[in-house]
């Protein structure tokens, strides 16, 4: 199931193997990532062969390991980790991490020893000590004039410009404060990344309902098959046996295109935490140049994953239902031919598509008795005789004309399928011959 569990950056940042930072990462046809010097090692071990260690199914030989591709977004997260670790170092002494800052000294981070050391002379005094959060961000020199700070936005040129900027160069153009766009900009692919999220999260979770429906539909399925076969399990053993098998391996082929359908979401999951990691990570270094510069990647990158989204089509699955098992009573001899396991036919026939939507805001749909011609644009919903008000009736002589079929009792919506279900025979909504059925009985009399 899909969760809302955060991704930290040292958890995509390192090799599950070695328990260490990436180094050359690969990527394996199954979407896990490890060391190529890790999977080299562990196919060394195991007679030149690698099988991913999550057990997925993936197996190589050891000399197609180095043609496995880069993962280039990894190895990039990998490099600016570092980077930014590295930015985050005490500026003193280059040993741990920075915990503070100074007003007066620019440009410059301390942990707390060298904070102390470096101040404690009196002219070091009136230094003010900050937090790295307290720390404006860093004063961005302008080209043209490099006294002056980049302090606003141009918004008709779309470019960072200083006060002196603004007064000549940019003058009577629209602008806004640098801290005012990006906070805008922030906000703005906050909630882009947000919207994707929630979006694959919500595509994951109905893949997950889907599946729990297969497994259901399948656990009912061999429920019905173990009682029906328990009274005559002596002959029919090996039957059974096939049937179940049937029944799994349909289930099997099912799951297999949901799974199928959720790996390309798990991998924009796995692209849009690395696409949050980044932001965040531009975010904290404070260089509004660099934070710029990389919008235009974030908004490729939305653009482009919003397109995917929406191409990429939920998946259906097929019902299915034991067919021939309500007829078991009478049909003893035909056993062998009972509960095969197979996909419910689905009924096509315009103008009762039609009359479905016109009617699809009715959780019922009475059908009693109506006619539904095949290319009948003269009338639109023809309905037939009362045959059950004739005198002497008999449902299992009515027939029907090959250009019509005639619907007996009510159908009720099946909200699952959009099929529609015959509520005179529950579990099957049509003959297998194509026709309607009527008092349960097939109107052509072939129904099996």
């Amino acid at each position: 199931m899909a969760t809302n569990k955060s991704i930290t950056v040292e958890e995509l940042t390192t090799c599950t193997i070695c328990r260490e930072s990436f180094k050359d990462p690969r990527l394996l046809p199954c979407s896990h990532t490890y060391c190529r010097q890790c999977i080299e090692r562990m196919a060394s071990e195991n007679k030149d062969q690698f099988e991913c260690p999550l057990r997925d199914g993936f197996v190589t030989m050891k000399k197609n390991i180095r043609s496995l591709p880069l993962n280039k977004a990894i190895r990039d997260l990998v490099e600016l980790h570092a980077s930014i670790e590295e930015l985050n170092r005490c500026t003193n002494c280059r040993m741990v991490k920075a915990k503070y800052a100074c007003n007066k000294c620019e440009n410059e981070n301390f942990c707390s020893s060298c904070y102390e050391t470096v101040h404690t002379p009196p002219v070091m005094q009136k230094h003010q000590r900050l937090s790295k959060d307290e720390k404006p961000p860093e004063a961005i020199p302008c080209i043209i004039h490099p006294k002056k700070s980049l302090e606003y936005w141009c918004l008709i040129c779309s470019k960072l410009i200083c006060i002196d900027c603004l007064l000549f160069q940019h003058k009577d153009h629209n602008y806004i404060l640098l801290d005012d766009v990006i906070q805008g900009f922030k906000t703005k692919i906050n909630i882009n990344l947000q919207s994707i999220q929630s979006s694959l999260h919500y595509k994951i979770n109905q893949a997950d309902i889907l599946l729990n429906i297969i497994d259901n539909n399948s656990k009912s399925s061999r429920q019905k098959m173990i009682e029906t076969m328990a009274e005559i399990r002596r002959i029919i053993d090996e039957h059974e046996k096939d049937m179940l098998q049937n029944i799994l391996n349909t289930e099997k082929e099912q799951k297999k295109r949901i799974e199928d359908y959720k790996i390309p979401l798990t991998n924009e999951l796995q692209r849009l935490n690395m696409q949050k990691i980044f932001f965040e990570m531009f975010s904290s270094i404070k260089n509004h140049t660099k934070l710029l510069e990389a919008k235009e990647g974030f908004d490729d990158y939305v653009n482009e994953t919003n397109e995917k989204l929406k191409l990429l089509p939920m998946p259906t699955i097929t019902e299915y239902f034991l067919e021939g098992i309500h007829k078991f009573p009478s049909l003893k001899e035909k056993i062998l031919q009972c509960g095969r396991y197979v996909e419910v036919l689905r009924y096509h026939n315009p103008q009762l598509e039609e009359f479905i939507t016109d009617n699809r805001t009715n959780p019922e749909l009475d059908l009693k008795l109506r006619h539904l011609v095949f290319g009948g644009p003269a009338k639109k919903y023809g309905l037939g005789k009362d045959l059950s008000s004739e005198e002497g009736s008999n449902s299992d002589e009515v027939t029907t004309s090959p250009n019509e079929i005639a619907v007996g009792r009510s159908f009720t919506c099946n909200s699952m399928t959009g099929d529609f279900l015959c509520a005179g025979w529950p579990g099957a909504w049509r003959c297998q011959c194509g026709s309607a059925c009527y008092n349960n009985v097939c109107t052509c009399n072939r129904c099996i």
